[in-house]
């Protein structure tokens, strides 16, 4: 049975053996014996390490990276995390390791980011350096190789060879976050590996082909402007891979599920940063109006991150959730290209009242909420309409769904990390499709919400999708994934 085939827990299990004998090992040979233990180090217990195949486990070996007092043992278990780059615990891990005081460690680290053009490590190189586009000049005061590493890591990152250039995109990468995006860039991922993930069965979700699609509106196509729309345009050409994706959103029942795993078992599959006794129980949970098969809402990034995984899925980018909705040709809603109020539930299915204005829109919200008698908010997962053109269904109106796309890069959402320096990215996840407490002109897939990772409206909820591992995909095409659509 393949990875893409087994169940995600049995893969869990076996790696948390995997590593319950590699902490033994570490320990039978002393350090002092050198020979004998870089042997352990660089032959049986990579071999072992090489094994693992669960982010989960994965991560412990991430943090015994980071954390592990040797410094041998830190720099050979570099090899390890590479391994999951562009995984974004990975990322992270070699960002964290660019800090290391060891050389040995640090410079390895930083050829990583090199080798994987990793931008989120910018801020941090920048850091030990100060502004880099000073420090070509007149660089302050250096006590040895390691300036000149960081701005040759800088160098390779941004794809230049001359310090000019390094200024200019520096100044580009400042200003939008990211440098220009290759979205519409076909990674040649061998047909065999996309054959066996297709032709998987994944129960209550839907196969979306992988390809081109229509990404994003004209201006001219824009439906209501009444919002903030202008991120929204224009269109683009966007490839991705095939995946998985639920038919209906994940429900009250199915969360409550997991939250009783969580209180029994522990944040096992929780987001590594979320913040400290994170409580994961729905806040709709004491609310009656919210039925069991209705989908969840009242969660937040964290809740639905670690719900996703706990599922052995994923959330959902917000290209793959707008593909899935829209299809191959883009639709402006995923019954064609005209509103029609009976195939969801908004503002205006609250009281069947058409909403004509904000002020009709406002006065809504504020009426249903005060309404004692008003009996369900949500509805259930199988009475929704306005199937997409591959069948996903109630991607309109209903819930807000969570996606693992960041708002201003639309790169990979990290909720920021210990010691990052602030930055106006990787603060707010894009949020899709609208709600029942929602305006007309919110509901267009193509509407890019936003919210904060630990807020937790009643109108949030999720569905999940299933990918080929990323890990799985860089390995296949043997170099970095070119595409940042992709994670």
């Amino acid at each position: 049975m393949t990875l893409l085939m087994q169940d995600h827990k049995s893969i869990y299990n076996k790696d948390i053996e995997i590593l319950i004998e590699v902490e033994e090992l570490i320990t039978f040979v002393p350090e002092n014996n050198k020979n004998d233990f870089k042997s352990l180090i660089d032959n049986r217990i990579m071999t072992l390490l090489n094994k693992i195949q669960h982010p989960v486990a994965a991560e412990n070996v991430f943090g015994m990276c980071i954390a592990y007092p040797n410094t041998y043992i830190r720099y050979r278990l570099i090899d390890f995390v590479e391994k999951w780059v562009p995984y974004f615990s990975a990322v992270e891990t070699i960002i964290n390791l660019t800090q290391d005081p060891d050389d040995l460690v640090s410079f390895k680290a930083m050829d990583v980011c090199a080798n994987h053009k990793i931008e989120e490590s910018v801020a941090y190189l920048s850091s030990i350096i100060d502004d880099v586009r000073e420090s070509i000049s007149y660089p302050k005061k250096p006590v040895g190789l390691g300036a000149q590493k960081v701005l040759s890591t800088l160098l390779d990152i941004f794809g230049v060879e001359k310090y000019e250039e390094l200024v200019m995109l520096k100044n580009y990468f400042d200003q939008n976050g990211i440098l220009p995006n290759n979205f519409d860039f076909e990674e040649k991922i061998p047909q065999s590996l996309i054959e066996e993930f297709e032709k998987t069965e994944e129960d209550g979700m839907i196969l979306i082909p992988g390809g081109f699609f229509e990404f994003g509106l004209n201006e001219n196509e824009i439906p209501d402007k009444t919002f903030n729309w202008k991120d929204a345009v224009p269109r683009q050409k966007v490839w991705l891979p095939p995946f998985f994706i639920d038919k209906y959103p994940v429900t009250n029942k199915d969360y409550d599920i997991f939250t009783e795993f969580i209180e029994e078992n522990g944040h096992i599959f929780c987001h590594p940063n979320e913040p400290q006794n994170k409580q994961h129980r729905r806040n709709t949970y004491w609310d009656d109006r919210y039925l069991d098969n209705h989908p969840v809402t009242g969660i937040d990034f964290y809740d639905a991150f670690a719900y996703a995984r706990y599922k052995g899925k994923e959330l959902p980018t917000e290209f793959q959730w707008e593909k899935a909705a829209r299809g191959e040709k883009g639709n402006i809603w995923p019954w064609g290209d005209k509103f029609d109020p009976a195939k969801v539930q908004y503002a205006g299915s609250l009281y069947n009242e058409p909403i004509t204005s904000l002020k009709s829109w406002r006065e809504n919200l504020l009426k249903a909420h005060a309404d004692k008698e008003l009996n369900h908010l949500t509805s259930d997962i199988f009475e929704q309409n306005g199937e997409s053109p591959y069948g996903v269904c109630g991607m309109i109106g209903g819930t807000w769904e969570w996606t693992r796309s960041e708002l201003k890069t639309k790169r990979a959402f990290h909720p920021i990390f210990e010691n990052v320096p602030f930055n106006s990215v990787n603060s707010f996840a894009v949020l899709k499709g609208g709600s029942f407490f929602s305006h007309p002109g919110l509901m267009f897939p193509s509407f890019r919400a936003k919210d904060i990772p630990f807020c937790r409206h009643n109108e949030m909820g999720i569905r999940c999708v299933k990918n080929i591992p990323v890990y799985k995909i860089r390995e296949s095409i043997n170099g970095p994934i070119t595409n940042k659509a992709i994670y």
